[in-house]
């Protein structure tokens, strides 16, 4: 599903020249459960951007099902970024007037889905995340863990193949941490291919498959077993 090949990515500071992804390569089957492992600066957040079609390699290819990504129309690209592709954020990224439930459906109302297909989806969701009782209220209103349990019912509704999250246990205390990722081992579960950004070496043990990044460079990977 997931391919780069000797992608790099560069910021110019001042005269200077700095690598954010330096020769990175990687692969990601379909339906696989993939964490990628790095301090802060590493380059993380970067291949995730790129992985997610949200930014271009300056360097490299990505091919992504098969296809390299430039060679998609921006129509295709943005097609992906809302319903192949679904993000999900450190900082849960919820409306903040808006009840978890209407935070769920906004995306389905951008992709002009029926009201009848909406509500359906939206209920499956929550059912998913387990947080059905918590549907009206906001995100003022509910606890960190369940701010990023409605983050991620937005992304199931959306029905994507694929899950890209950032540090989605990084604001979070452990056991809450490891509540959410069992809702990705059961997404895994379902078919989900998911791709996890995290620093914390204890999280991306949790995944099948560990690849480690530093200073922009991909360097060991290791199979997990996943259940830690």
């Amino acid at each position: 599903m997931i391919r780069l090949n000797h992608v790099s990515k560069v910021y110019r500071i001042g005269g200077m020249k700095v690598f954010a992804l330096k020769n990175a390569s990687l692969h990601v089957r379909e339906g696989e459960f993939v964490s990628i492992v790095g301090p802060s600066g590493s380059g993380k957040s970067t291949m995730m951007n790129i992985i997610g079609c949200l930014d271009t390699a300056d360097e490299g290819e990505y091919f992504l099902d098969g296809q390299i990504v430039e060679e998609y129309s921006e129509k295709e690209l943005t097609r992906i970024r809302s319903k192949k592709i679904g993000f999900i954020f450190q900082s849960f990224n919820l409306i903040g007037n808006l009840t978890a439930e209407e935070n769920v459906e906004l995306p389905l109302i951008y992709q002009r889905l029926s009201k009848e297909e909406r509500k359906a989806r939206v209920e499956d969701a929550f059912v998913k995340v387990g947080l059905s009782d918590r549907r009206t209220h906001k995100p003022c209103e509910l606890s960190g863990g369940q701010q990023q349990r409605v983050a991620i019912a937005r992304a199931i509704a959306a029905r994507p193949s694929l899950f890209l999250a950032d540090e989605p246990t990084g604001n979070l205390d452990s056991a809450t941490g490891k509540e959410i990722m069992g809702i990705f081992r059961q997404l895994n579960e379902e078919g989900k291919t998911i791709v996890l950004i995290t620093h914390d070496d204890g999280v991306a043990r949790q995944a099948g498959r560990r690849i480690r990044i530093l200073d922009g460079q991909v360097g060991g990977e290791e199979v997990c077993s996943g259940n830690q």
